[in-house]
Formats: C-alpha cells, structure tokens, sequence
C-alpha cells in the first residue's frame, strides 16, 4: 500500500500531466481558430458549400477542443482538492 507522501507524489505528477495537456489543447485551439480565420478570408465573397462546411467542421472541432480543456481543468481542481485532504 502506498504512503500519503508517495500518493501526494503521485497527484501531483498527474496534475502537472495534465496541466501540460491543457497547454497543449490550448495550442491547438489557437492554431484552429487561425486556420478558420484564414479560412474565411480566402473564402470571403463567396459562399461554396464546401468552404462553408470546412469552417464549420474546424469550429466543431475548436468547440470540443474547448469542453476537453473544461473538462481537464475540472479534473485538475478536483485533484488538487483531493491533494489538500490527503
């Protein structure tokens, strides 16, 4: 059975993971929301399906992008809460 300290150790390291992941979603968020800038400035003047449907998949993806950070940074504070009591 692991000790609190090796627990609190281990907590930590899983926070600090996690905390790099969210930097790392956050990243890709803002590379996202520059392609769908870029996006919609080649595509301006015009209204093709096709263009239509890529931005909207690239801010569907930018959306789910956004609740996996939520939900990491949710998973971080209840962690670290954890963390306090243990």
């Amino acid at each position: 059975m692991a000790s609190v300290e090796e627990v609190k150790l281990h907590l930590a390291t899983s926070v600090d993971q996690a905390q790099r992941a969210m930097v790392g979603i956050r990243g890709v968020m803002d590379q996202i929301d520059e392609a769908v800038a870029r996006l919609r400035l080649t595509a301006m003047g015009t209204a093709h399906p096709t263009l239509v449907d890529a931005i909207n998949r690239l801010e569907q993806a930018r959306a789910r992008l956004d609740e996996a950070h939520v939900l990491a940074s949710g998973g971080v504070d209840a962690a670290n809460a954890y963390r306090v009591i243990a």
